[in-house]
């Protein structure tokens, strides 16, 4: 499983100071604020959970993994959201969904962090408010 995990990690040196995913819950616990510090550190928080709920759950079909990290990631972000910790504390609640479904979509491998952050970057835009004349 590390080695499935290795090209994640590569990519999220792009984007956080969390090089590693946790690998106890030890690390989770004892780190973390760091997880919620940037998208790349929940993207690896949530391959971290997303790997335990598949194991306990004996989930073994692909769609289904995948299920597991939208829905973990998804969660992730918006209980981030609402209780105004790490970096999404000031998103609206859609915003922190749609950050939460692109976390579920890089832990999969399915897109890369700097993809999804260039993505995520011009959906924030849409929720800044307008200018006035």
């Amino acid at each position: 499983m590390l080695l499935m995990l290795l090209p994640l990690v590569l990519i999220a040196q792009q984007d956080s100071t969390v090089v590693v995913p946790p690998g106890n819950w030890g690390e989770v616990i004892l780190n973390f604020p760091t997880w919620f510090a940037t998208f790349g550190g929940v993207v690896l928080l949530t391959a971290f959970l997303a790997a335990f709920f598949n194991g306990v759950l004996k989930i073994t079909k692909g769609f289904l993994k995948q299920l597991v990290a939208w829905a973990v990631a998804i969660i992730l972000m918006v209980v981030s959201d609402l209780a105004n910790f790490g970096y999404a504390k000031e998103f609206p609640l859609l915003l922190a969904v749609i950050h939460g479904f692109a976390a579920g979509l890089a832990s999969n491998g399915v897109f890369n962090i700097p993809f999804l952050n260039g993505i995520l970057t011009e959906i924030e835009k849409w929720f800044q408010p307008k200018p006035t004349k």
